[in-house]
C-alpha cells in the first residue's frame, strides 16, 4: 500500500488512467463531509433569517423569491451576521474533517502526476513535473476565476496534457515500471 503513495517508480498509461479514477473515488469521503458542512450551513442560514423549516417540510413546497426576500431583509441591515455564522460553522470538527479527507486525494493526485511524468521525461522529470503542476494550478484559477475564452483554452489545454500524458508510449517495458 505504501508504494501508491511514494513518489518514486514510474507508471504506464493504463495504470495512470486506473489511478486518476481511484483519485475520484477516494474524494468521495470529502465530498459528503462537503455536502453535509453545506447542509447544516444552510439551515442555520434558514433558522437565523426567521424561516421555518418545520412549515416547508409540512406544505413540501416554498416560495423561492419570498425566501430569497427574507434571507435579503435579515441580512441586509447587518452583513456581519452573515460573516458570523459562517465563522462559527466552522468548528474543529469540520477543519479536521477536511484537512483528513483531502491529503490523501491531493497526495495520491500528485504522486500519481509524478510518476507519469517520470516515465515520460525522466531526465526532466522535475522541470516538467513541477511546470505542469503550475499550468493545471493556473488553469484551476483561470477556470474558477473568469468565464471567457480563456477558461476554454485553459480546459482545453489541461485535457491534451491529460490525454498526452494517457496516449504516450514512454519506452519503458510494462514489466519494467515500479510503480
Amino acid at each position: 500500500m505504501k508504494k501508491y503513495f511514494q513518489f518514486s517508480g514510474t507508471i504506464n498509461g493504463t495504470t495512470y488512467l486506473l489511478r486518476t479514477l481511484f483519485t475520484v473515488i477516494l474524494s468521495i469521503p470529502l465530498i459528503i463531509i462537503a455536502i453535509a458542512f453545506a447542509a447544516i450551513v444552510g439551515f442555520e442560514l434558514l433558522d437565523s433569517a426567521g424561516i421555518d423549516i418545520s412549515n416547508i417540510q409540512e406544505t413540501g413546497t416554498f416560495d423561492q423569491a419570498e425566501l430569497e426576500e427574507k434571507m435579503e431583509e435579515r441580512f441586509k441591515d447587518n452583513p456581519e451576521e452573515l460573516v458570523t455564522l459562517f465563522k462559527n460553522a466552522f468548528t474543529p470538527f469540520w477543519i479536521v474533517g477536511f484537512i483528513l479527507t483531502i491529503i490523501p486525494v491531493i497526495w495520491f493526485g500528485i504522486a500519481t502526476y509524478y510518476k507519469r511524468v517520470s516515465a515520460l521525461f525522466y531526465k526532466n522529470r522535475l522541470n516538467v513535473f513541477f511546470g505542469l503542476l503550475v499550468f493545471e494550478i493556473a488553469a484551476d484559477f483561470v477556470v474558477i476565476k473568469f468565464d471567457n475564452w480563456l477558461s476554454t483554452v485553459f480546459m482545453i489545454g489541461s485535457l491534451l496534457i491529460f490525454l498526452f500524458m494517457l496516449i504516450k508510449d514512454s519506452g519503458i517495458q510494462p514489466e519494467d515500471h515500479e510503480g
